[in-house]
């Protein structure tokens, strides 16, 4: 039996992400593909646009066999620790044979050479990165111009100008982050990437048949429900419709204003301090932001600065609004990341690969969180309440009121499609 591993957040689901995983099935030759795929919050620091279900569903009907969740407190952290819970929870499950990624670059062998230099940070790459911090640079320039330092010095084969043009790429840096994370874990699972096809990462544009899901989500601000068709395979189209059907989508960060304003206001300064991702005093600049602003986006155009870029802006505000501590956080990765792993969703077809994982995992498997949530104590009981509290604050923003539901994570059962 050979098993695909993928990691995503699909969201949404689109053209793109179709092509890149039938081609890393076709590439692979696997009998089965697991997905770890953010929940309710992605990496970038806001809420999804349609909940983790839909999602779950989106994939399964799309060619996913089983799906797994990425705890909330690794999906909403920086792309090294985002990458690396990923990868423990398909390290962990002990039954993936190779991992897919997609990259602008299309390169293994330059993403894994850089992600050696990384991994092994020489005292000339430490040096150069505290030296360009203290200039005032953000953490990813920093350590960009640090590593081409490191590397130029090392007189390797990569042209600067090439090597630049590859960090300056979002799936690049996520794609590099995946493999150092293999490297940290000694995981046997084998890497392979995918070149990008269409529109760049960020780009609106959408007159491609591979726009990105930033164009999705930013025409769907303009009620343009016509684009899920011409950019997403015609089953995720529907779904997403009838989620926006029933009230359950779209979901905006702005929406969470008033929340977090509540927080800002009520929180002592000592204790927003203590929030994952606040350092370097920029608590103060939000504090005053807010003072200015209330709605999310206001506050981040007021932040954002040369040093705090805005998706670090939009993490260090969905970590307070979620209450996210610096301590919890650094208890649980101390302790190897992930504490379980959560099935979202599986195809009926999928029953060996279920079978193979129950036998297999090396963490405990959660497929009935009610069950998970009398039975865990200690952290895996945290990670999992954390989860929980945080779906119950997202449904809040569901447009339809009487779906804004609490305990949904114990009413919403597995999503298995009959296939």
């Amino acid at each position: 039996m050979k098993v695909l591993g993928i990691v995503a957040e699909y969201n949404p689901f689109h053209n793109g992400h179709l092509y890149h995983l039938e081609e890393s099935k076709r590439i692979s030759h696997s009998d089965f593909t697991v997905v770890v795929m953010s929940g309710n919050y992605v990496q970038r620091g806001e809420p999804a646009i349609v909940d983790k279900w839909t999602r779950t569903q989106m994939a399964l009907e799309s060619g996913a066999d089983l799906v797994l969740e990425l705890p909330l407190i690794y999906a909403t952290s920086s792309a090294e620790f985002f990458a690396f819970g990923a990868i423990s929870i398909l390290h962990h499950s002990n039954i993936v044979d190779h991992l897919s990624f997609g990259s602008e670059s299309g390169s293994i062998d330059l993403l894994s050479q850089i992600a050696s230099f990384l991994f092994l940070e020489s005292e000339h790459y430490k040096m150069k990165l505290k030296e360009y911090l203290s200039e005032g640079l953000p953490f990813p320039s920093a350590r960009n111009k640090a590593l081409i330092s490191d590397m130029s010095d090392k007189n390797t084969s990569i042209p600067v100008e090439e090597l630049s043009q590859v960090l300056s790429s979002p799936n690049n840096i996520l794609a590099i982050e995946y493999l150092k994370a293999l490297k940290r874990l000694n995981s046997p699972i084998k890497p392979f990437t995918i070149k990008r096809k269409g529109a760049s990462y960020h780009s609106t544009q959408l007159d491609t048949l591979f726009a990105s899901a930033t164009g999705i989500r930013h025409a769907l601000k303009n009620k343009d429900h016509s684009i899920l068709y011409k950019t997403m395979p015609k089953k995720a189209a529907d779904l997403f419709l009838e989620a926006i059907h029933l009230g359950k989508a779209p979901v905006y960060y702005d929406d969470f204003s008033f929340e977090l304003q509540y927080l800002l206001r009520s929180m002592p300064m000592e204790e927003i301090k203590k929030i994952m991702e606040v350092d370097e005093g920029i608590e103060n600049r939000i504090n005053k932001a807010a003072m200015n602003h209330f709605y999310i986006k206001e506050i981040i155009e007021s932040v954002k600065t040369k040093r705090y870029t805005m998706t670090r802006i939009q993490r260090t505000l969905l970590h307070i609004l979620l209450q996210i501590y610096s301590e919890d956080f650094w208890e649980l990765h101390r302790h190897g990341g992930p504490q379980y792993i959560r099935i979202l969703g599986f195809r009926k077809s999928a029953a060996p690969l279920l079978k193979k994982l129950k036998i297999n995992s090396k963490l405990p498997i959660i497929s009935n969180v009610r069950r998970a949530y009398r039975d865990f104590s200690g952290l895996p009981k945290k990670m999992l309440e954390k989860e929980i509290q945080s779906t119950d604050i997202y449904s809040l923003h569901y447009p339809n009121l009487c779906q804004r539901k609490s305990g949904i994570e114990f009413s919403m059962p597995l999503i298995i499609i009959n296939k």
